[in-house]
């Protein structure tokens, strides 16, 4: 998902006014996420986080980069404890079935090297819609196999199978593909990622951008039942928005998405015994949004045996004055960022 970069309405608002509307949702809203979630350990609470965008763009100032080293240690240094990292696929193995590249990876180490040393989770997501060269994974218009997805899972797994609080996000926001040719790939890069001799969490995506809101409707709740992992260890990532269409970006506020949109996917995993992972949500800082935001916070927080984390797109230091950033702008910290601070 790509934060639009068009101005809203509300980029006028000051900092004093946000966290006046705030103040307005009242003193549980803010501080008592899901009723008593606060006075509740840490132990066994969703991780809260954000993503580190920069390395799924085409390019950021004429050439990609990954994620600034100073946005990652502020969220660091406020407790964040959940990373997710995007990228492309071929950044990391221009040719299908080769070797990785190395000089690519040198920078994503260092990441899950700093993530992983406070304690933090990092969960490397190959950010690619389900689809290369604009042709669906697997088709002959893609120039790659299902085999050659797996291929470099395989590599990825066997390089951090050590750490054990890497996590893989096998592919983001699947879209205008077959669901089960979906399942299959992905199912493919789990076995070569167990087979790396890595054990941690896998996570899985649906089709229809894997919209929490939808997974019922989508026939995600039918088809990815199918799931195979040799060890068990696997959940869902799903992705909930808050604005109208669910598609990101600030603006018009969707009323009720933070408290009603998770409740149909949250129902399922727990008949299934699955876990959710929301790998994407957020919003801009108006008043209208923030109280969403709270109620979906709240949410995933109220039922922590569903779900295992979350993680705000976007941080990074690549979004600038973007209202829907999680990155402070001249010192000036985000509205959501303080909110979310509460969760954690």
């Amino acid at each position: 998902m790509a934060l639009s970069d068009t101005a809203s309405a509300n980029d006028g608002v000051s900092r004093r006014v946000i966290l006046n509307s705030l103040a307005s949702l009242g003193a549980g809203a803010l501080l008592a996420p899901g009723g008593s979630a606060l006075a509740a350990t840490r132990r066994g609470r969703p991780r809260i986080g954000v993503n580190l965008a920069g390395a799924e763009f085409e390019a950021i100032g004429g050439r990609w980069k990954w994620p600034g080293a100073a946005s990652m240690n502020y969220f660091l240094q406020k407790g964040f404890n959940i990373f997710r990292i995007p990228f492309l696929w071929q950044r990391l193995q221009p040719e299908p079935g080769g070797p990785l590249l190395e000089s690519a990876l040198t920078g994503l180490d260092a990441m899950v090297a700093a993530i992983n040393a406070a304690g933090a989770v990092a969960v490397l997501d190959s950010h690619d819609y389900g689809h290369v060269n604009k042709a669906i994974i697997g088709t002959p218009g893609s120039g790659v196999t299902i085999d050659d997805f797996a291929d470099f899972w395989g590599r990825m797994g066997e390089r951090y199978r050590q750490h054990s609080l890497v996590w893989y996000g096998l592919m983001n926001e699947p879209h205008d593909m077959p669901p089960q040719l979906n399942l299959d790939m992905q199912n493919a890069a789990v076995s070569a990622i167990r087979s790396a001799g890595a054990r941690s969490k896998v996570l899985f995506s649906g089709i229809a951008w894997t919209g929490g809101h939808s997974w019922l409707s989508s026939g995600n709740a039918q088809v990815m039942l199918g799931v195979n992992d040799p060890v068990g260890n696997f959940g869902f990532d799903i992705h909930q928005y808050l604005n109208r269409g669910y598609g990101g970006g600030v603006g018009p506020v969707m009323p009720g998405s933070g408290s009603q949109s998770l409740i149909g996917v949250t129902n399922w995993a727990r008949q299934n015994g699955m876990k959710l992972f929301v790998g994407e949500f957020g919003c801009g800082p108006a008043p209208e949004f923030m109280k969403e935001l709270t109620d979906l916070l709240n949410f995933i927080t109220a039922n922590p045996d569903v779900f295992v984390g979350a993680t705000y797109f976007a941080g990074g230091g690549t979004w600038g004055r973007n209202m829907a950033s999680a990155d402070p702008v001249d010192g000036v910290e985000k509205p959501q960022v303080i909110l979310m601070q509460h969760y954690l």
